[in-house]
């Protein structure tokens, strides 16, 4: 074999050895590629789920619910329940641009029979009538209308009122969110009527109070039995 022969053999061998390592340069690039761009990915989806977890904690909640104030007499007796129709920001941050959306007007039950009653009802129908915009809402400014009494809650034979809100509201950076709320009556109808806490404890006062004064009557009676008893300065004993 001559030089050349031998050298031109040579030469085809590392040119062979180089598409060989080219080969497997290039398939080893090609697995950083794709382990960089899995990478990147599962990055990217982490800081979507880290900025969904900030708007989370930093977005307005815009809640629309019944309120119902259950009161007792001191006798234990129940003095009665005054429904509401709350609105409210449970959110760290303020909403605008509130509108609220209800399938049908409020109605109470009772007749109205005073003016507050009647504008109370009057207002929150026209704040949950679509065109109505509440321009922020704070969670230390919630809305409140009185609705009713217990008459509220009717018989149980009888339907019970239901009111669906459709809410749309935004952050301050215009991020737009909705919600829907469904106002029923039919869950809390025997719940909120009994005040047995509120009447017990209404009892145990008044029973207290009894003994306290009882008590009080029975320490004067002996004071007074001492007085008369205690012998004078001759010790002698009043008659």
């Amino acid at each position: 074999m001559t030089d050349v022969v031998f050298w031109t053999a040579v030469q085809g061998i590392g040119t062979l050895l180089a598409a060989v390592a080219a080969i497997i340069a290039l398939v080893i690039a090609g697995r950083q590629l794709g382990e960089l761009i899995a990478s990147n990915r599962l990055l990217a989806a982490s800081n979507d789920a880290m900025t969904e977890s900030n708007l989370a904690l930093t977005r307005p909640y815009v809640l629309v619910d019944f309120e119902f104030s259950v009161s007792a007499s001191r006798s234990g007796g129940s003095i009665g329940t005054s429904v509401f129709v709350i609105i409210r920001n449970d959110g760290r941050t303020p909403a605008h641009n509130v509108t609220m959306t209800a399938d049908q007007p409020f109605s109470s039950v009772s007749e109205p029979d005073t003016d507050g009653w009647r504008k109370s009802i009057e207002d929150l129908n026209r704040m949950t009538d679509g065109s109505t915009v509440l321009r922020s809402l704070t969670s230390s400014r919630p809305l409140k209308y009185y609705l009713d009494g217990v008459e509220f809650f009717g018989k149980a034979d009888e339907p019970a009122p239901s009111w669906t809100i459709a809410v749309r509201y935004q952050d301050a950076g215009g991020r737009e969110f909705r919600d829907q709320f469904v106002l029923e009556v039919e869950p809390w109808r025997r719940s909120v009527a009994v005040a047995e806490p509120l009447a017990r404890i209404g009892k145990y006062i008044d029973s207290v109070a009894h003994e306290v004064k009882s008590l009080s009557g029975v320490v004067k009676s002996k004071r007074l039995d001492v007085h008369i008893d205690a012998p004078d300065a001759d010790g002698r004993t009043a008659s």
